[in-house]
C-alpha cells in the first residue's frame, strides 16, 4: 500500500472527510489534527487515480505524497582518527581535546560566561531514536516518544545518538565527550526514523508537532530532504508559534538547491564548516542558509556493543546543526525569559560575518550567551522578517 496526505478545508466536517475518503477507496491511517491532516492508505495500482480525484475535490485543500526522508549512515571510524587541538582542558571529559568544533565556535568561552541550572532547557532530537543507557548521555533523556514504524523509541541505527551527545553529552563527568549545552539541556527524545535510517513525512510532522505540544524549547532536525511539501511546513509553523526554536540540516549535495525542512523560513538552517572555519566541500550552501558550525570529522556518542568504543567520528550537516541546538538550549537556560524568536535573533547576530556561502555567518558561542546575558527584550530586533501564518484545524 501507499500512502497520501490529504489536508481538508477549514469548518470540514469529519463526517464529510470519511465519506470522501469512503468514495475514493482511500482507508484512513490516522489523522494529525493540529494542522487538520488525514493520512490514507491507497492501493499502488490507483494510487494515481486516488490522488487526482482528491485533488480535484472541493472540500481538499491540497493532497500530496507521504514521501520518505533518510538519514546519512554513520561511517565505522572511531576517535583514533582525530587529531588533538590544542586547548586549555575545560572539562574532565577525555575526548574533549579531539573535539575540535567546540573550540571553533568559542564553546569553552560560552560555558565560562553562562550561569545555568542544570537540565533547565529542553532539545528535542528528531531522529532514528537515542541510546539512553550511553554512559555520556544516561539521566539526560527526559521524555521518550515514537513515532516511527519501528517498535521502541530505542536507537537502532546510531544516528540520533550521534546527534544527540554533540548537543547534549554529559560534560564534566570524567567520561568521553563534552556536550555543545554543557549540561543545561535534557533531551527529549522523540523517534521518527525507523532503524533502517528513513521515515516518512507524516511520522516527521507528528513528531515536531507533538514535541511542541510536550514543551520543547528547541527542536533539532538532522534530517532532509530535497523535496518539500505543506505538510512539513505547516508542522514547522505549528511549532515556531508555539514556541519551539526550529534547527535543520542544509544537506549534504554541495549545491544550492534547498533542503527542507531547512529552508522553510521558521527553520534556522544549517551548513557544516570544515576545520579551517571555511564550508565543507560536501555542504550545501546559498542564501537561505542561514549559519554554518563544525560538521566534518566530529566526534561523537554512538550505542555502545562488545565491538564498538561507544563513540565514533561522522561527517554532515546533520552533525553541525545540534551544535546550534545545543547553543540555543545554552541560551535559554542563561536567559529562560527569551523567546524562541529572540534566541534566533541572538544566533544570528551573534555570527561571525566574514563566512561567505552562508546568509549570515558562523556562529560565536561566547557572544551570543554575552547577548543573551546583556540583552532586555526591547533591545532584541528580529533577525529576519517571519511573518504569521495559518494554520488549517480540523473542524468536527
Amino acid at each position: 500500500m501507499k500512502q497520501l496526505i490529504v489536508c481538508f478545508k477549514p469548518r470540514t466536517k469529519r463526517s464529510r472527510c470519511l465519506k470522501i475518503h469512503k468514495e475514493i477507496k482511500g482507508k484512513l491511517l490516522k489523522e494529525i489534527k493540529e494542522i487538520g491532516i488525514h493520512v490514507v492508505t491507497v492501493s499502488p495500482s490507483e494510487w494515481s487515480t486516488c490522488l487526482s480525484k482528491y485533488a480535484s475535490s472541493p472540500d481538499v485543500m491540497f493532497v500530496e505524497e507521504d514521501h520518505i526522508i533518510h538519514v546519512d549512515p554513520i561511517p565505522n571510524t572511531e576517535d583514533s582518527s582525530l587529531l588533538l587541538i590544542n586547548v586549555e582542558t575545560v572539562t574532565n571529559d577525555p575526548l574533549y581535546e579531539r573535539q575540535w568544533g567546540l573550540a571553533n565556535v568559542n564553546a569553552q568561552g560560552a560555558w565560562e560566561l553562562a550561569r545555568v541550572s542544570p537540565m533547565s532547557a529542553r532539545i528535542a532530537i528528531l531522529d532514528t531514536g537515542v541510546n539512553r543507557m550511553h554512559p555520556d548521555l544516561r539521566g539526560k533523556v527526559i521524555h521518550d516518544a515514537n513515532f516511527s514504524d519501528s517498535s521502541t523509541a530505542d536507537d537502532g541505527n546510531g544516528h540520533g545518538t550521534h546527534v544527540a551527545g554533540i548537543a547534549a553529552a554529559v560534560t564534566n563527568n570524567r567520561n568521553g565527550i563534552a556536550g555543545m549545552s554543557y549540561n543545561s539541556a535534557g533531551i527529549m527524545n522523540i523517534k521518527v526514523m525507523e532503524d533502517s535510517g528513513s521515515g516518512s513525512t507524516s511520522n516527521i510532522a507528528q513528531g515536531i508537532i507533538y514535541a511542541a505540544n510536550q514543551g520543547a524549547h528547541v527542536i533539532n532536525l538532522s534530517i532532509g530532504s530535497p523535496i518539500g511539501n505543506e505538510t512539513l511546513r505547516n508542522a514547522v509553523n505549528y511549532a515556531y508559534q508555539h514556541g519551539a526554536l526550529v534547527v535543520g540540516a542544509a544537506g549534504n549535495n554541495s549545491t544550492t538547491n534547498e533542503n527542507y525542512p531547512a529552508a522553510y523560513q521558521q527553520v534556522i538552517a544549517v551548513a557544516a564548516l570544515d576545520r579551517s572555519n571555511q564550508l565543507a566541500s560536501f555542504s550545501n550552501h546559498g542564501t537561505w542558509v542561514d549559519v554554518a558550525a563544525p560538521g566534518e570529522e566530529i566526534l561523537s556518542t554512538y550505542p555502545e556493543t562488545k565491538s564498538e568504543t561507544g563513540y565514533r567520528v561522522a561527517s554532515g550537516t546533520s552533525q553541525a546543526t545540534p551544535f546550534i541546538s545545543g547553543l540555543a538550549g545554552l541560551i535559554k537556560a542563561t536567559n529562560p525569559t527569551l523567546t524562541n524568536r529572540q534566541i534566533r535573533s541572538i544566533i544570528l547576530r551573534a555570527t561571525d560575518r566574514s563566512l561567505s556561502g552562508v546568509r549570515y555567518g558562523r556562529i560565536d558561542a561566547r557572544r551570543a550567551v554575552q547577548l543573551a546575558q546583556n540583552s532586555t527584550g526591547s533591545e532584541l530586533q528580529q533577525a529576519s522578517n517571519i511573518p504569521s501564518v495559518w494554520l488549517n484545524p480540523f473542524v468536527n
